[in-house]
C-alpha cells in the first residue's frame, strides 16, 4: 500500500512539472505581409516569467513549411544565429516577472515570393516541458499580394469573461483595434495564450465594445459587451 502511495506521488509531481507553464508571451506579429520578396522580414515577441524565481531561458524555431529559397533565423539577447540553428545554444536569465523583448525570428526571401511558416518557443532549460510556443506567418512577394479581396470583414467570435475580466477573441495573432460605443479607441494589449488573442478589460466601462483586425483570409471584426 505504501508503495502504490509512493508510485502515486511521483506520477503526480512529473505530471505537474510536464503541464507546468512559468511563461507568458506577447507577440503581435503572427502574421507578416510584405509585397517586396527583396525586404527582410522580422516577427518581434516579448516573454515574460511569471514564476518568483529566475528562469535559464532557450529559443526554438520549427519550419512548419518554408518557401523555396526562403532563409529563417533568429536573434535572441544580443546573438542571432544562422539557419542551420534550431535550438539557441546559449540562454538568457529571465528574472520574475519581467518583460525580454529581445527576440526577434526573420526571413529573408532573397527575391523570391512565397509563404512560409514557422513556431517559436521560449524554453526553460533545466525542465524543457516547460515551455510557451507561437507561430508566425510570413507572405512574400505575389503570395501577398494575390490574397484574396479583402471586402466586408468576416465576423468573427469574441468574449468577455466577468470573473477574470478578460476579452478574448478567436484569432491566431496580428494587431488588435477595439473600440467603444462613441468610436474612441481603447488601448489594450492582446496576448496569444495558445487559443486566441486575450487582454486585460478590467480598466473598461460597462457596455459595448468592437474589435477589429486583419489575418490571412483578410479583415475580421467582433463585438463585446462588458459588464461589471
Amino acid at each position: 500500500m505504501q508503495i502504490r502511495i509512493l508510485i502515486l506521488v511521483i506520477l503526480f509531481f512529473i505530471f505537474q512539472s510536464v503541464e507546468a507553464q512559468s511563461f507568458e508571451v506577447i507577440v503581435e506579429d503572427t502574421l507578416l505581409i510584405e509585397p517586396d520578396p527583396n525586404v527582410l522580414l522580422s516577427a518581434h515577441a516579448d516573454v515574460k516569467n511569471i514564476t518568483n524565481t529566475p528562469i535559464k531561458t532557450l529559443v526554438s524555431r520549427e519550419e512548419i513549411s518554408i518557401a523555396p529559397s526562403h532563409f529563417n533565423y533568429f536573434c535572441w539577447g544580443v546573438n542571432c544565429y544562422a539557419p542551420t540553428t534550431i535550438v539557441s545554444p546559449d540562454t538568457i536569465l529571465l528574472e520574475p516577472q519581467v518583460l525580454n523583448g529581445t527576440f526577434k525570428g526573420y526571413i529573408d526571401p532573397d527575391g523570391t515570393s512565397g509563404a512560409s511558416y514557422i513556431r517559436y518557443c521560449f524554453i526553460n532549460a533545466v525542465n524543457p516541458t516547460d515551455r510557451v510556443c507561437f507561430n508566425v506567418k510570413y507572405l512574400v512577394g505575389t503570395t501577398a499580394i494575390e490574397r484574396p479581396d479583402p471586402g466586408k470583414p468576416v465576423t468573427v467570435p469574441a468574449s468577455y469573461d466577468s470573473y477574470s475580466q478578460t476579452i478574448k477573441v478567436n484569432v491566431n495573432g496580428g494587431k488588435i483595434e477595439i473600440m467603444n460605443m462613441l468610436g474612441q479607441k481603447v488601448d489594450l494589449t492582446f496576448r496569444f495564450d495558445g487559443t486566441g488573442m486575450v487582454a486585460d478589460a478590467s480598466t473598461l466601462k460597462t457596455g459595448y465594445y468592437f474589435l477589429f483586425g486583419v489575418n490571412e483570409k483578410g479583415p475580421w471584426s467582433a463585438r463585446v459587451i462588458v459588464t461589471k
